[in-house]
């Protein structure tokens, strides 16, 4: 019950809290599906009372607030629409590692061990979550970054190019719109293998015809 005990000197935190969790909130709901979503929320819940029940047989710990919940829906909001433009145009995986930073900078200088670690740990869960659940070709930036680093490493022998014939559908949307529907009634989660593969080349034709 520790997510319902806010201190009435921190009441503007807790309506700031819910504001968050209003507008990310359900944004993060629509992506993953409201069975995944009430998951992930009782995922962030648990996880830190159940780490500091075991901290708690080498030293007193307390946790009270829903602060890290919230911020841990915010993380996996940024970790579905890394690229969204938030506060002074700064895009929400910027907002996310600047609060994370400036959050542990402020419990190393306390010695918040406990709440450092309830901090990263509500961060993972996070982001592991959506990652696992298919967050698709909005991490692709990650994707990108790790695919870059990890060729710098390693040398690759380059097939001779060879002439294809690519042949596309000539409408992508119709080509796409039942896996859209699928999505907006089952959550991204649902989606095959085969159909995260489709929407996967849908989406990079229209980046290509953007260009």
């Amino acid at each position: 019950t520790y997510a319902f005990v806010h201190p009435p000197s921190a009441l503007i935190w807790f309506a700031i809290e819910m504001y968050m969790l209003f507008v990310f909130g359900r944004e993060v709901e629509r992506f993953l599906g409201r069975r995944a979503f009430i998951a992930l929320y009782v995922l962030l819940l648990l996880a830190p009372s159940i780490f500091l029940t075991i901290w708690g047989f080498w030293e007193r710990v307390g946790l009270a607030g829903s602060s890290t919940i919230h911020f841990g829906i915010f993380i996996a909001f940024a970790a579905i629409y890394p690229n969204v433009e938030l506060f002074l145009r700064l895009m929400a995986k910027w907002v996310a590692l600047i609060l994370v930073a400036a959050y542990s900078l402020q419990l190393l200088a306390y010695h918040g061990w406990s709440q450092l670690v309830v901090l990263w740990l509500s961060v993972g869960l996070a982001y592991g979550f959506v990652q696992l659940r298919g967050a698709g070709p909005e991490l692709s930036w990650l994707t990108d970054w790790t695919s870059r680093w990890r060729s710098k490493r390693a040398l690759h022998v380059v097939p001779p190019p060879t002439s294809r014939r690519v042949v596309e559908p000539e409408d992508i949307y119709d080509s796409i719109d039942p896996v859209l529907d699928k999505i907006s009634k089952s959550g991204i989660g649902s989606l095959t293998a085969s159909e995260r593969r489709a929407l996967d080349r849908a989406r990079n034709r229209l980046l290509n015809k953007s260009k």
